[in-house]
């Protein structure tokens, strides 16, 4: 990334850029500063966007080679063209009657897939020094030709998404946050710093939605503090979820439904999610008794049961919440998920009546 820093402050640009990975909003930042860099303003004349699947590729070629209309340079932007990535992918055939004939189009689409990526390929070292073409891609094969095609002639940046369980990523998030504020002569104090990245987890975009609306709060005094992020970003729904269970666990049956019914009412999550994510605060209780008591440490425990290292406060929960369980409570809590799952998913009952069932179920069950 540093690369495209510098292209954009020296103005030295290159030919052609591939912005490839799961982050879009990284890719959406640096396709905008490169193309705000190359051309300051708005310049209807000189700039070409081809997005989706399906794009004619002599057209993207003809445009990249059309010189710019009283201007230095001409940008063309490819987003999300399946260019990049792996030839042929095989769709659905409607009728197993039309396989033979799917599949002879199937070896055509593959055949023009390739003719497609060799034009390419073979364009990328041919394009003329007034264009600049930028391709943002999910995916894209790097055993392809056309993609050491344009590694070889232009430059890759890799944008993934990070994890919370990557220390270096989150002290990353917490660089861009800091600078942000800067701008703006602000401040985060720890405690809000803290309680920011819990809140918000570590996908970028809604990081800095919730930083615009934190900054816009607090603007007068020039500190974001504990309180205002408490104020105004959300939990996330994994929060909410284990705080149900938890209620549930201690037999809250009103409050656990309560906290249900708010979810549903406001539609931040679908009864589908919310099941899987109850099975998953059972599985993981079970794992945390079984290897506690069998004298694994807490790091690898933590591992094991997917929680993020840096969330000791919630292992420490779920060891505590565990204990309230026999291993067959548990193992039935578990049970009785995967049993409403298939009654709704086999018609038998709606998928809110399912997850509805489990929390009174075990709100309000004796322990074995």
């Amino acid at each position: 990334m540093q690369r495209l820093r510098q292209d954009v402050k020296t103005g030295q640009f290159n030919k052609l850029y591939v912005l490839c990975g799961d982050d879009d909003y990284s890719i959406g930042a640096y396709k905008k500063m490169l193309k705000n860099a190359i051309m300051p303003v708005d310049d209807g004349m000189n700039l070409t966007e081809f997005k989706g699947k399906g794009q004619n590729v002599n057209a993207i070629m003809d445009t990249a080679r059309t010189i710019p209309f009283l201007a230095e340079k001409r940008v063309v932007i490819i987003t999300d063209s399946e260019l990049l990535s792996p030839a042929g992918k095989k769709g659905s055939s409607e009728d197993d009657e039309d396989e033979s004939q799917d599949g002879a189009e199937d070896s055509k689409d593959k055949g023009k897939k390739k003719d497609k990526e060799y034009g390419l390929a073979e364009f990328f070292a041919e394009i003329p020094d007034t264009t600049v073409m930028i391709f943002c891609e999910e995916h894209v094969d790097r055993r392809s030709k056309v993609f050491k095609a344009a590694a070889k002639y232009g430059y890759v940046a890799t944008f993934n998404k990070i994890s919370e369980r990557d220390d270096q990523g989150i002290a990353r998030i917490q660089g861009y946050v800091a600078n942000r504020l800067k701008k703006d002569n602000m401040q985060m104090t720890k405690g809000a710093w803290k309680l920011f990245i819990e809140r918000t987890g570590t996908d970028l975009r809604v990081v800095f939605t919730e930083l615009e609306k934190l900054t816009c709060y607090a603007l007068e005094k020039g500190v974001i503090a504990a309180e205002d992020v408490e104020a105004l970003v959300p939990e996330r729904i994994e929060d909410k979820i284990f705080l149900m269970t938890e209620y549930m666990t201690n037999f809250q049956q009103q409050q656990a439904l309560d906290l249900y019914y708010d979810l549903l009412r406001i539609k931040e999550e679908h009864p589908v999610k919310i099941m899987a994510m109850i099975y998953r605060q059972y599985h993981q209780m079970y794992v945390v008794k079984k290897l506690s008591s069998e004298g694994v440490n807490e790091k690898e425990i933590m591992r094991l049961a997917e929680i993020k290292e840096k969330n000791s406060f919630q292992y420490s929960k779920l060891l505590r919440l565990s204990g309230r369980y026999t291993y067959n409570d548990l193992k039935n809590a578990m049970q009785m998920c995967l049993d409403y799952d298939k009654a709704f998913r086999s018609g038998k009952m709606k998928d809110h009546v399912a997850v509805e069932m489990v929390i009174v179920a075990m709100s309000s069950r004796q322990k074995s």
